[in-house]
Order: structure tokens, then C-alpha cells, then sequence
């Protein structure tokens, strides 16, 4: 299975995965997995799909080239339209370090990862295709700790949905007139018609 880790994870991290991963000791634990490096795949400035600054073309290239999972420790590009939806449509399973990982030293980062592999590793086989997953910054891994699953929607549309529900939830009811109640019938719909009603009632 092709895994890539993208340009975020430190080149020399990779080679240390790579490594590991060749392991045979490792394989009979995790599985058989082929580790590469984003940069392997990113278009050069004179390919017909080079883009600067753009992680679609890779990703579409890896996809082709059999990829199934990436490594991300980009959190942002799950809130990336067009890179979000390449990853959907390619069908990647996306397993993504949380933000301060970013912060950490080359070796907490190395040491933070081969913890929790055998739960990478699982995700990464059995995983839905178009999925994401967060890594916990805990030390969990080994002991029941279990990857983080992370929306691959819109985060835009998200929010703006979580909002318009906290509205209709705290919308407040249309005041009914006493009359109305205490003859068993709702007001009307109709504002105008409710105000005529009301004019045509007084003396």
C-alpha cells in the first residue's frame, strides 16, 4: 500500500519511515507499506499541471500512481476547496498531525509518530476512501488510543449550517392573540389579515 507523507513531514523523516518500513520485523506488525515523499510526485514549473502553490496536481499524480494514503501534518488543507475535494474524489484516506505538532522538535516528531503507526497503520487499511483522521498529541497510541475522525465537508458550509440551526432553535415563537387562544383558534397567517381582523373587532 502507497503511503505519502507530504511536503509539511521533514524530508529526513521520511527517509527514517522509509527505513523502518522495510523493516521485516516491522511489515509482520503494521503491514506491507511503500513510503514516499509528496515531493515525488509534485509537478516541476514546466509540466502542463504545474500550479505553484497547489497541492491538487500531486495528489491527482499519487492517486494515479496507485496512492491510497497521504500523511499530512497540514491541517489546512482540509479547509482548502479545491484541495479538499481532490482529496475526496481521489478516494484518500487523510490522516493529519494536529496543528502544534508543527511546533514540535525533529525527534519528538519522529518518536510522536512510530507510537501511534499500528494505529496509522490499521487506519490506513481499513480507513473509508475519502476520509480524515487527526493523530492526538497524547501518548495513547498503544494502549487503546484511537485516531480522531475529522469532517471532510466544507468547513464554510459547516459553520454557516451549525448557525442557522442555532437560529431555528432560539427563534421565538409568533405571540398569539388572547382571543384567538381562548376560542380554540390560531391567529392568522396573514398579517394584514390578522390587523383587519383586529379593526373590524372594535367598537
Amino acid at each position: 500500500m502507497k503511503v505519502a507523507f507530504d511536503e509539511n513531514v521533514p524530508m529526513a523523516m521520511v527517509r527514517v519511515f522509509q527505513t523502518f518500513a522495510s523493516e521485516r520485523q516491522l511489515k509482520k506488525l503494521t503491514g506491507n507499506f511503500d513510503i514516499e515523499s509528496a515531493k515525488t510526485y509534485t509537478p516541476k514549473p514546466a509540466d502542463s499541471d504545474y500550479f505553484p502553490k497547489n497541492d491538487v496536481p500531486w495528489i491527482k499524480r499519487f492517486a494515479q500512481a496507485g496512492g491510497r494514503v497521504i500523511i499530512s501534518g497540514n491541517t489546512e488543507m482540509k479547509s482548502v476547496p479545491h484541495e479538499r475535494l481532490a482529496l475526496i474524489e481521489c478516494g484518500m484516506v487523510v490522516i493529519f498531525f494536529e496543528s502544534k505538532w508543527n511546533e514540535w522538535g525533529f525527534f519528538a516528531k519522529c518518536s510522536h509518530l512510530m507510537h501511534w503507526w499500528p494505529v496509522i497503520a490499521a487506519k490506513a487499511r481499513t480507513g473509508e476512501k475519502g476520509t480524515f483522521w487527526h493523530v492526538p498529541l497524547n501518548w495513547s497510541g498503544q494502549t487503546g488510543g484511537k485516531l480522531r475522525a475529522v469532517s471532510s465537508k466544507d468547513a464554510h458550509k459547516l459553520t454557516l449550517e451549525k448557525r442557522v440551526e442555532r437560529m431555528m432553535v432560539s427563534k421565538p415563537s409568533r405571540p398569539k392573540d388572547d382571543k384567538a387562544v381562548r376560542a380554540g383558534t390560531a391567529p392568522p397567517d396573514d398579517l394584514f389579515s390578522y390587523a383587519s381582523r383586529r379593526g373590524n373587532g372594535r367598537k
